[in-house]
């Protein structure tokens, strides 16, 4: 073979090798994309604007009425109502509470307690409002502590009771005392958009077993999940 031919071949084998690169390169050439996915919020607070208000009231038994104040003018109990632990929704920038607090002292049988607050949806995606959570202490003039209180509330339908544990076990059952009935206004569940709030009422009427000089600190909270989540709340 002639050195022409040699020369031939081998610049027939380069051009098939170049030509094996360039598809090689091809195959094995990639492209990055770069996305971000923004996420809304589910965030309930109580408002931080609007504070909560208690009153008194005493039952008029001739009317059957509630009428505001103690009853014949007397001042023995006394209520109020506060928020706690301050939040913040890390998207919409707007703040709230998660916890309302509610203090009587002094109550005794036939003493109503009324509390209004208000909700708001400080997040970005709407809230339905499964349920409250209810925990309470009984205290003496002191501040001791004498019993927890329980939230009874059999039919789901925030019309309940709290009831001294008397034995510590956190269960209501027998030997444990009713005190104080207790109802919230608004049924569940219902919903607030974004940006929205909705007012609501606690109402109280301490029972026969009530004490004076006694204290009872109650605190509340409420469960908000996603719109197509509140039937897996129990």
């Amino acid at each position: 073979m002639d050195r022409n031919k040699l020369a031939a071949i081998a610049l027939l084998i380069a051009i098939a090798l170049s030509t094996f690169g360039i598809v090689y390169s091809a195959w094995t050439d990639y492209i990055t994309i770069n996305g971000t996915v923004n996420m809304g919020s589910l965030t309930l607070a109580f408002d931080y604007k609007e504070p909560p208000e208690c009153h008194e009231y005493y039952l008029d038994h001739e009317t059957g009425q509630l009428i505001p104040g103690e009853y014949e003018g007397k001042d023995v109990g006394s209520c109020k109502a506060w928020y706690e632990e301050l939040i913040e929704d890390e998207h919409t920038g707007k703040k709230g509470y998660k916890t309302l607090v509610i203090l009587v002292e002094n109550a005794y049988p036939q003493y109503y307690v009324h509390t209004t607050f208000v909700l708001h949806n400080i997040g970005t995606v709407p809230i339905d409002i499964a349920k409250y959570e209810i925990t309470g202490k009984k205290m003496d003039k002191d501040g001791n502590l004498i019993y927890n209180l329980l939230w009874y509330d059999p039919n789901k339908d925030n019309i309940g009771s709290l009831y001294e544990d008397v034995n510590g076990n956190r269960i209501v059952d027998d030997g444990d005392i009713e005190v104080i009935n207790l109802k919230i206004t608004n049924s569940l569940p219902y919903q607030i958009d974004p940006c929205k709030v909705n007012k609501a009422e606690i109402d109280m009427d301490f029972k026969q077993d009530a004490e004076e000089c006694h204290t009872y600190l109650i605190h509340v909270t409420v469960v908000g999940v996603q719109w197509n989540k509140v039937g897996e709340v129990g």
